[in-house]
């Protein structure tokens, strides 16, 4: 498997020009990581570079693109909210190729108690249907992602729960779909993160590395502090022989310690999970 991250800890700094995103990628080297995922907090016009500058510059460093982390959502009730938002996401596509990007994350949306689940998620799957499908042509694999709340958003992802989750899932099921699989984010909602992993396993396209303290609160610690069952994920997406990316999500805000603790842990489980072996989770 392949390591990549996606800096949450330094969005700010980095689309507000406090860091250069120079500095981050010399660090994603410094690191050890065979990839950077890019995001759009790093890309004009919310950061400082367009597509074209962020893959030179981690061309410079020897650095692949592991994928394009989108912020879709379809769940506005205006048709025409939709429609835009739909076209933001068919960018991407054109974004994903521009930075190398294999694979881009495609978001349902965020909850909207007025709006009916049914009804919205029947958008969402059409929605997503459109997208793939032009992804699927331009060469770009659309993965789906057990996602909790993005950054610009006020509430919790549609599908969050894993019931709406795997609903989403079967209606596009003869859709060109995979799956972004987070380890720690069903325990945000109180959900066990393998029980997920088991029904999900055989469409995972991407993964993300991240780790909360405990169940039912949206706050994340260092990788490998915490209770998401990280190892026994990879070990098993290791026998059933995933040979994809694997994303250290860093959003302890700890700073570069915490990209520290969280590379050097997921290394560690994936040389054990090479050896057939399984690492515990390490002390607070």
């Amino acid at each position: 498997m392949k390591l990549s991250c996606l800096p949450v800890s330094l969005f700010s700094a980095i689309s507000s020009g406090q860091m250069p995103l120079a500095e981050w990628l010399d660090f994603a080297v410094e690191l050890g990581l065979d990839g950077v995922e890019c995001v759009p907090p790093l890309l004009k016009p919310l950061g400082p570079v367009d597509p074209a500058e962020f893959r030179r510059l981690a061309d410079d460093r020897g650095l692949a693109i592991s994928n394009f982390t989108g912020y879709s959502d379809f769940t506005d009730p205006d048709p025409a909210i939709r429609r835009r938002d739909i076209a933001s996401a068919l960018n991407n596509i054109q974004i994903a190729l521009e930075v190398g990007a294999p694979s881009m994350r495609v978001l349902a949306g965020q909850q909207r108690p007025e709006v009916d689940q049914d009804l919205a998620l029947g958008w969402i799957v059409e929605a997503v249907r459109e997208i793939a499908e032009q992804a699927q042509k331009a060469g770009v694999r659309v993965n789906v992602e057990n996602h909790t709340k993005a950054f610009t958003w006020t509430r919790f992802d549609f599908a969050m729960r894993s019931e709406v989750f795997l609903k989403m899932l079967d209606g596009l099921r003869d859709a060109p779909v995979g799956v972004q699989f987070d380890i720690a984010n069903p325990f945000v909602g109180n959900e066990d993160s393998l029980t997920l992993f088991e029904q999900v396993k055989s469409r995972i396209g991407y993964v993300h590395v991240n780790d909360v303290a405990r169940a039912g609160t949206f706050e994340f610690v260092p990788i490998g502090t915490g209770i998401a069952p990280v190892a026994e994920v990879l070990r098993r997406l290791s026998l059933q022989n995933y040979k994809g990316w694997v994303g250290v999500e860093e959003a302890s805000r700890t700073g570069r310690s915490g990209f520290e603790q969280a590379v050097r842990y997921t290394k560690q489980v994936l040389l054990e999970t090479d050896r057939g072996k399984t690492l515990q989770p390490l002390p607070n």
